[in-house]
């Protein structure tokens, strides 16, 4: 029995994944199987399964669903369950993610510090790099979000995440120019990048742009809000609808 529910939890990571790998490009698709696997993974889970690589999986999954509570108490069960060090790490930037969702932004900082003590990754410098802008918009004193971005621009200039994150790091700055370009490069690098399409659809609405400014909104909302997104859908049907006025 122990087996056939841990089969069934196995199955459900590869529909995971393969809806991950079509999100991009074809999201309603990707969608239909994150919807089949978050269905196996709940069964499977209520009839034992106890894998701790498929209780973190279904537990990331949670998120991209907005159960961000039934999530955190997954992931805290994760950390009693058999897992490498390599999953282990994982285990702490999932956390830190379902943290920052969850409104606990230092906490959600100091586990990604944690982990970046093991070695920098673009997921580090990406996501460490957004929660340094959030706390620098908290706190009004931008210097160490400035430093951190920098050094992630120097680790990877051609990134797509830290491309966005600067062009959301200067527009909180005020300097929307300098942002734009950040945002530009971005889009080249990643067309469907959410964040990236929004704040150009923003930015041109607010120049009064507004039907180059309806053609990246229209692009953003056709896009992946995944849990790591930095804008939401209801913000983007927001603009969208400002835009509309």
């Amino acid at each position: 029995m122990g087996f056939l529910v841990n089969y069934k939890g196995r199955r459900a990571y590869q529909w995971h994944i393969r809806g991950n790998q079509l999100m991009n490009s074809d999201a309603a698709k990707g969608k239909e199987m994150h919807d089949k696997a978050l269905e196996m993974y709940t069964q499977a889970y209520e009839a034992g399964c106890r894998e701790g690589n498929v209780v973190m999986a279904y537990a990331t999954l949670l998120m991209r669903y907005g159960q961000y509570e039934k999530s955190r108490q997954l992931l805290l069960e994760c950390e009693k369950l058999k897992l490498d060090e390599k999953s282990k790490r994982q285990l702490r930037q999932n956390y830190s993610v379902c943290m920052w969702r969850l409104g606990n932004l230092d906490k959600a900082i100091e586990l990604l510090r944690d982990v970046e003590r093991h070695g920098k990754t673009e997921f580090i410098y990406t996501v460490l790099g957004y929660y340094l802008i959030e706390k620098a918009i908290q706190t009004g004193d931008f210097e160490e979000a400035i430093a951190y971005n920098m050094e992630a621009y120097e680790y990877d200039e051609e990134d797509p995440g830290t491309l966005d994150n600067l062009g959301q790091l200067y527009y909180a700055m005020g300097e929307t120019d300098k942002a734009y370009d950040y945002f530009s490069r971005a889009f080249h690098e990643k067309p469907t990048q959410v964040p990236t399409l929004y704040f150009i659809a923003k930015i041109n609405h607010e120049r009064g742009n507004d039907e180059k400014a309806r053609q990246f909104i229209d692009k953003c909302l056709a896009g992946n809000f995944s849990a790591l997104c930095s804008i939401s859908r209801e913000q983007a049907q927001e603009l969208s609808d400002q835009i509309s006025k």
